[in-house]
């Protein structure tokens, strides 16, 4: 399972060879010991003289005994002297090192004797130890006078994709995404509970493999059999803070000033130095919950009913009445929350939000079924749908009495009811006729619905060739309408690339009151508004509008918007073509679980642009999977630049070589996109198009639409690229490359003065070469050298996924499929898929010539 360290593992490495020391810090379940396995490993080949050492706990009051144990000096009189003696000779020679695992749990003596040792040998000391304790201190507390330079290497969790990897290499086959996103956010990347959690799914037979040969699990992951693993994150917590944590977790995420009313500061500070507890910035406080989640799960399904009446019973008396304090802590009962990393932290808190939010809302509707409940409960249920979340919906609609409450209530109520009916049902018809019903019904609020028909119409069907008339702005009608009329006039001029008018119908939308609220409630207008921005060019201003909005979206827990926010920004860096931090991207993002209905676009945007990056990798099964979750979730295609399965689909062709077929897809829907009144989105599609298949007659095609899109300048500059492609046109394409950088297009601005430096070189052109390579570097030097990926559409059947190219590495430099499993600690059934795969990508016949061709890779 040893995956996400091989940085750490070289940085650590080499500090050792530089004679340098090295704290190995995490918390528990966290990869030190497999951390030092490999260490030592990598030590032994580079002929180093390593003793290992291990601290165990039940032996601290047995002086010397970790050494002794590893047979370095003996009991019995004069043991300290030579077993300090015996340890030295061990290390005495140059290329020696000591580690020590476990060193929180070392006895004293054994602990100065290596440090009695290092000091007078100056060899370098390894140990992993726990987050928490103070750098001049002894494993058991106490205070050292002195210590020795060493330098820390901290376990930090393991990423989405990291953890991937290490369960489908240990299950030996792909693991279902639901199934994978539930096991990262109970285990918030602490590969020790990741597997435990799988083990003991696996043994109960939780987690199985499907017919499509893809392991998916089925009910709680909870069993009683990680009870054990979870005991030991509480080792050595005082009565005070166990009780502490206990109380966080029964409550849930709380904001700190709820928390110091149960805990005081210095127990929450030792419960986060020992990573038990993180803190969440969150408009307007800050959030507290308890870490790994997996722990709150320990404490909902502790069996000692005294400790948990005694501790409930404190959380009443501290915080409110018994009524509403018990009702939050029942609904809490036997479900998870917290996370470790920053990605997960977020999702969990939003859930448990969503879960409060949905028993208020719950009550509330159920005490008085009126309009105003219904919207506010089935907005809810929203946050988290299921099959039992549908049929709620379809319950709360069918059961509520329409005529109740005043206009704007009811209005709010109906354009929820016709969004449900065609975003999550897929009846568009329905929609709109709940739509057209309701109008003559709400007074001064029924342009509302005229808003709502554009808008739905727009995002699963084409633009309505009357919505200048249905959008029309006329005077007397009511603050909210307005901004419904406004907000739905900037779609569809964003859709159309009218970008200018786009962005002055959001200075009208931000001139209302309370237009664009602090909580981040109405965020497409600003969503929106960085698209049009992209589309005239300003891609730093687009990114740094969204980023700002991504960030709120955080802050308040708001993860419609978080989704919305996070496809744009990842579009952005698609447009930009830098990928650096897309992993980061989408792990923050899918991580806050299965997409809201409303919209479609947002959603299959992530998915889409997801798909087209692990493509890009070589990743391709991650590729298909992301694919197969839009479908599954049942995601139709978006208005929006990205916002088509389209994309992903043409990428997979590519991956199987065939360019024309991959061409002819993305020319398709594209197409489809055009009829609909989608030409922002349409135009990309069918430039990417002619890019991967040239074709002339598509070429004149395209440019004619161009020409009547005086707008869309980044479209024009981009084709222009492209034509330039078509006919081989060395100043044309340095002309399109000037164009595409000042648009923020610096990627393929840099593949169009590759593409000229090409042809020129072959033209013996050296001018030409010259003003093309020199252009490269000028294009480069704007963005600070931030990686770009320039592979646009070549065929990634040729690339490698970072396990493959390992595996053929060691196949290259004469390893048997034995001793690469063993080396990676993977099975040889493992070794052989992936070499399997890199041979075919390669079109390698034998391993030698695998070895040769990574050189070319």
């Amino acid at each position: 399972m040893f995956v996400g360290r091989t940085q750490s593992l070289n940085a650590a490495a080499e500090l050792v060879r530089a004679n340098l020391s090295v704290d190995v810090v995490g918390s528990r379940g966290s990869g030190k010991t497999t951390f030092l396995e490999h260490l030592r490993h990598e030590l032994v080949e580079s002929d180093w003289q390593v003793v290992s050492i291990r601290g165990v706990a039940s032996l601290r009051q047995h002086p010397l005994a970790a050494l002794h144990l590893e047979e370095i000096g003996q009991a019995g009189p004069g043991a300290l002297q030579a077993t300090a003696t015996a340890l030295h000779d061990r290390v005495v020679r140059p290329r020696s090192v000591i580690l020590l695992d476990d060193w929180d749990d070392l006895d004293e003596a054994t602990w100065g004797v290596v440090e009695s040792v290092r000091r007078s040998l100056g060899v370098p000391v390894v140990l992993s130890r726990l987050e928490g304790l103070h750098a001049r201190q002894t494993p058991s507390g106490l205070p050292a006078s002195t210590i020795g330079p060493t330098y820390v290497i901290e376990m930090t969790p393991l990423r989405i994709d990291e953890i991937e990897r290490a369960l489908e290499d240990y299950l030996e086959g792909p693991i279902e995404s639901s199934t994978l996103m539930r096991v990262f956010a109970k285990a918030g990347g602490n590969i020790g509970l990741t597997m435990g959690i799988v083990i003991a799914a696996l043994r109960e037979r939780r987690i199985t493999r499907s017919n499509g040969g893809s392991w998916i699990s089925s009910g709680e992951l909870w069993s009683p059999s990680l009870r054990a693993v979870l005991e030991s994150q509480l080792e050595d917590l005082g009565s005070e803070a166990r009780d502490a944590i206990e109380i966080i977790a029964l409550v849930g995420s709380a904001d700190i000033e709820s928390v110091r009313r149960l805990v005081d500061w210095e127990t929450l500070e030792l419960l986060e130095r020992r990573g038990l507890v993180a803190l969440l910035p969150s408009s307007p406080s800050v959030l507290v919950t308890v870490v790994p989640p997996l722990l709150v799960e320990y404490f909902r399904h502790e069996r000692f009913t005294a400790r948990r009446i005694r501790l409930r019973e404190l959380i009443v008396q501290q915080l409110g009445s018994a009524e509403s304090a018990f009702a939050v802590l029942s609904e809490r009962e036997t479900r998870p929350t917290g996370l470790t990393n920053d990605a997960a932290l977020f999702a969990g808190l939003a859930k448990e939000r969503a879960r409060t939010r949905r028993l208020v809302t719950a009550a509330e509707w159920e005490a008085h079924a009126n309009p105003a409940s219904a919207t506010r409960y089935v907005e809810a249920l929203l946050q988290s749908l299921s099959p039992a979340v549908e049929e709620t919906v379809e319950h709360v609609f069918a059961t509520t009495d329409d005529a109740l409450g005043d206009n704007e209530q009811r209005c709010a109520y109906f354009v929820l009811q016709a969004e449900w009916r065609a975003y999550a049902r897929g009846d568009v018809e329905g929609a709109l006729e709940i739509l057209r019903v309701a109008r003559p019904t709400l007074g001064q609020f029924e342009r509302a619905m005229d808003a709502a028909e554009v808008t739905v119409l727009t995002s699963v069907g084409a633009i309505p060739d009357d919505f200048p008339e249905k959008l029309e702005m006329e005077g007397g009608i009511p603050t909210k309408v307005r901004l419904a009329l406004l907000e739905a006039q900037m779609l569809v001029l964003v859709c159309t690339a009218r970008f200018t008018e786009a962005l002055a119908v959001f200075d009208a939308l931000s001139n209302e009151a309370d237009a664009l609220d602090p909580g981040v409630e109405n965020f497409q207008p600003s969503v929106l508004r960085g698209f049009a921005l992209l589309g005239l060019g300003r891609h730093a201003e687009a990114l740094d509008l969204l980023t700002r909005g991504f960030e709120d979206a955080k802050s308040y827990l708001n993860v419609e918007a978080y989704r919305a926010f996070g496809a744009a920004i990842a579009l952005c860096h698609t447009h930009s073509g830098s990928s650096i931090e897309m992993d980061d991207l989408f792990e923050r993002v899918f991580t806050t679980g299965a997409p809201a209905p409303f919209p479609h676009g947002a959603q299959i945007a992530l998915f889409a642009i997801a798909s087209m990056t692990a493509c890009r990798r070589g990743q391709i099964s991650a590729a298909e999977r992301y694919v197969a979750d839009a479908r599954r979730y049942g995601l139709t295609d978006g208005p929006l630049p990205g916002q088509s399965l389209a994309w992903p689909t043409a990428w997979l062709m590519l991956n199987g070589g065939d360019r024309e077929r991959a061409a002819d897809e993305l020319w398709r829907a594209s197409l489809a996109q055009w009829e609909r009144g989608a030409t922002f989105a349409a135009i990309l599609g069918l430039l990417a198009a002619v890019e991967i298949n040239p074709d002339p007659e598509r070429l004149s095609r395209v440019t004619g639409y161009l020409e009547g899109m005086p707008e869309a300048v980044v479209m024009q500059a981009q084709g222009a690229y492209v034509a330039a492609l078509v006919h081989h046109d060395p100043a044309g394409m340095l002309l399109a490359a000037e164009r595409l950088s000042h648009y923020g297009r610096y990627a393929l601005a840099v593949t169009a003065c590759q593409y000229a430096a090409e042809w020129c070189e072959a033209a013996e052109d050296t001018e030409g070469l010259h003003a093309a390579r020199a252009l490269e570097q000028v294009i480069r030097a704007r963005v600070d050298q931030i990686p770009l990926d320039t592979s646009r559409f070549i065929a990634p059947s040729a690339v490698l996924s970072e396990r493959e190219r390992e595996v053929a590495r060691f196949a290259a430099r004469g390893l048997t499929n034995q001793e690469i499993a063993a080396q990676l600690v993977i099975s040889v059934r493992t070794v052989e898929n992936h070499m399997h795969k890199a041979m075919r990508k390669l079109g390698a016949s034998t391993r030698h010539a695998l070895g040769a061709m990574l050189l070319d890779t």
